[in-house]
């Protein structure tokens, strides 16, 4: 029987050394534990604050996620690009960034190239800001048009009042993004209570411990995960895996408290559910579902409405007729929250060799 053909995926993500907020190495593994994705690049979303030590800085000065993913490419064998976006964001609805140096341009032009080069659209998936896709599609916008299936978007809320903090990162592209005519998959990461709400039917947060997601992996997975997230500054990065898997540094981050949001994005887009299985809760195809009649935690894409407005919000409403946007939505609880660690673990446990 012939494999079902891999979703070509470029994933934008603002992954740092040390990081800014760790859940972007979560993400990056969900992304190399799912079968059904063919990941083409990461691109570094960047900003300037966060590459600066305070004072002119957020607080201490980070590197973008490069060795992070070289790391990935020495544990499985693979050569998947990375490159760097422009570290400041766009001054308006109109810059492309084409003006700032050529090293803040790589992660633009990978973008394009390989939307040109690939034989079939490209799924985007962002985790970040919307800076790197958005001066792409300033830059070249047929390509990026003929070239994206969908982007899967991760920032926003469904409410207005503050921005909520990917939208803050670079409002002017957040909003190209929405105007640009892509298809929009929505997986806002605030609600009307905020970023850290587990209950909303449109709520992406749940929460959990690193004890929880890691248990069970691989030693040198495990070594990947202490060697970024305890933000190592060791030289020998490839060998470092091989020995931080077990220890003080793996023993004190055990009790850490880690906050999701962009797990359902991903699992959905590789077109998966959150089901019980025998063995828990688990990420599962459709064919499995529907197989084994396995009761899912329901979770849908709503086809709405959608306007960014001046003040960065979007102005939204469910609609019945075709839409290029589509928003999230969940049966509402807190219990969304466990059944995602038993699926994300199992996942990361059972793909992560």
């Amino acid at each position: 029987m012939e494999a079902a053909p891999r979703i070509p995926l470029l994933h934008i993500t603002d992954l740092y050394h040390p990081p800014q907020d760790p859940d972007d190495q979560f993400d990056l593994a969900t992304l190399l534990a799912l079968p059904e994705f063919d990941l083409k690049a990461v691109l570094l979303d960047v900003t300037r604050k966060f590459l600066t030590p305070a004072p002119a800085g957020w607080d201490l000065a980070r590197d973008p996620g490069v060795v992070t993913v070289a790391q990935t490419n020495a544990l499985r064998g693979t050569c998947i690009p990375v490159a760097i976006g422009p570290r400041d964001p766009l001054s308006s609805l109109t810059d492309d960034v084409s003006d700032r140096p050529p090293s803040e341009q790589a992660a633009v032009k990978l973008l394009l190239a390989t939307l040109r080069e690939s034989a079939e659209p490209v799924t985007v998936s962002i985790v970040g800001s919307a800076r790197i896709l958005a001066a792409a599609f300033l830059q070249a916008p047929e390509v990026v048009k003929a070239g994206v299936d969908a982007v899967w978007v991760n920032a926003g809320s469904t409410v207005g009042g503050e921005l909520e903090w990917n939208v803050m990162l670079d409002p002017f592209a957040y909003q190209v993004l929405w105007q640009s005519g892509l298809p929009v998959r929505w997986f806002p990461c605030a609600t009307e209570n905020g970023a850290f709400d587990p209950e909303p039917e449109r709520g992406t947060h749940w929460l959990t411990t690193h004890a929880e997601l890691l248990v069970g992996l691989p030693a040198r997975w495990r070594g990947w995960f202490v060697y970024g997230l305890s933000g190592s500054a060791r030289g020998d990065f490839i060998r470092a895996m091989d020995e931080l898997g077990a220890g003080p540094v793996w023993d004190n981050l055990q009790a850490s408290r880690r906050s999701m949001w962009s797990t359902a994005s991903l699992v959905m887009a590789a077109g998966r559910g959150l089901a019980r299985t025998e063995s828990g809760w688990k990420f599962v195809s459709q064919a499995e579902i529907a197989s084994h009649s396995l009761e899912v935690w329901p979770w849908r894409l709503d086809p709405i409405t959608a306007r960014c407005q001046a003040d960065f919000h979007v102005d939204w409403q469910e609609t019945d007729a075709p839409s290029v946007y589509a928003l999230f939505g969940r049966r509402p609880g807190s219990d969304y929250g466990r059944a995602m660690v038993e699926a994300l673990n199992a996942l990361l446990v059972e793909r992560l060799d």
